[in-house]
């Protein structure tokens, strides 16, 4: 079975695939269409087959929607994440013309030896190659292809700024209407944010919360958590409810962020003068999800336990500890002899009738 952190990474390099697919199909069939019957590429005299032209653009495709989404995923943005996205778009679009035009020319020489059945040095296959890259039709596929990679660049800055489950959403109308969910949440917030600011700066500040952010990342991703929000220093976690539990996900995501900032601490100390650290609350329940939102939608969770979690959360300073989580959460999960649980008492929360049970977890 894959991991989160992989599964994460097949869900956004598939929207790629798909684009580039679609792309393919959309050419082939206008190919077909201004083509019909015809035997041979009015503008090369190249041989035309219908069936192997369709497959040799969705392989194709197919091929560069995976290696373009692999190589953004991957590569380009840890390495451009700070850049305009103009920049990145026309240094990207510069960069993936020339590694089409690469591939262009190898199947142009592939296609023609199959067609032909005689081997890529032949005079006959060489020459074919050269006419369709010396021909219109060439540049014509190459501005196609452009477009195709804008719009796979465009999507992958979207993705970035909405999330991918929210556009998935937003597409599928999975939230259309609102439906209830049972959902984990984590409240985390940092300590002495005020102060910290204070002393920092909001300029020099703002670069630590982007770090701070960014370093916790990689713990949400690998335990199938999804970002809800960030507000201010706090940031808002789900799970939906078996993702969160599975071996423990939403606890082992608090100790996987604080090894992680652990892990940085001479980075911080030494950029900011102060290593970030943080509390957290965890609660699970059912909550309403759907859109909201004329100008600007976005998925809305709304239900007791975001504002019971955010009180968890609230009461960590009180009850002297790093993390907390309710009595209904505790039940749910299987702690293992790594954790040592705590009962913190039972407290009453603003806005709730009832008593919550609460629970001090800590690595051994």
């Amino acid at each position: 079975m894959l991991s989160p952190k992989n599964n994460w990474l097949i869900q956004k390099i598939s929207p790629y695939w798909v684009i580039w697919l679609l792309g393919g199909l959309i050419y082939f069939l206008l190919e077909k269409g201004l083509l019909g019957d015809a035997i041979t590429y009015p503008a090369t005299g190249n041989f035309y087959s219908p069936k192997a032209s369709f497959i040799t653009i969705n392989l194709t495709g197919s091929f560069l929607g995976i290696v373009l989404g692999l190589v953004e995923e991957t590569l380009f943005k840890n390495l451009l994440r700070k850049w305009p996205f103009l920049v990145k778009f026309v240094l990207k679009t510069v960069l993936y013309l020339i590694i089409i035009f690469i591939i262009l020319i190898v199947t142009s020489f592939i296609l023609n030896s199959a067609l032909l059945s005689k081997p890529f040095s032949d005079p006959e296959v060489r020459q074919l190659a050269l006419v369709f890259l010396e021909s219109f039709v060439f540049v014509s596929i190459l501005v196609y292809l452009s477009a195709v990679i804008g719009i796979s660049l465009f999507f992958s800055e979207m993705v970035d700024h909405i999330g991918l489950n929210v556009i998935i959403s937003f597409f599928t109308g999975k939230y259309a209407k609102s439906i209830v969910e049972e959902r984990i949440f984590m409240f985390l917030d940092m300590r002495s944010s005020t102060s910290i600011a204070e002393k920092l700066g909001h300029e020099k500040y703002y670069r630590l919360l982007n770090s701070y952010y960014e370093d916790m990342t990689d713990a949400i991703v690998s335990t199938a958590g999804e970002i809800y929000q960030y507000i201010g220093d706090e940031i808002v976690v789900s799970w939906k409810h078996s993702s969160g539990l599975k071996n423990n996900n939403c606890i082992k995501c608090f100790f996987r962020i604080k090894k992680k900032l652990e892990a940085r601490s001479s980075y911080y100390m030494e950029q900011f003068g102060v290593i970030p650290e943080f509390k957290a609350g965890l609660h699970w329940g059912p909550v309403s999800t759907g859109e909201v939102g004329v100008l600007k939608k976005e998925i809305l969770f709304t239900g007791d336990v975001l504002n019971t979690t955010a009180r968890i959360q609230g009461l960590c300073n009180e009850l002297e500890t790093n993390l907390l989580i309710s009595e209904e959460l505790k039940s749910e999960l299987a702690l293992s002899n790594k954790y040592h649980v705590e009962d913190k008492g039972a407290y009453e929360l603003r806005g709730r009738n009832q008593r919550v049970t609460l629970f001090a977890v800590s690595r051994n």
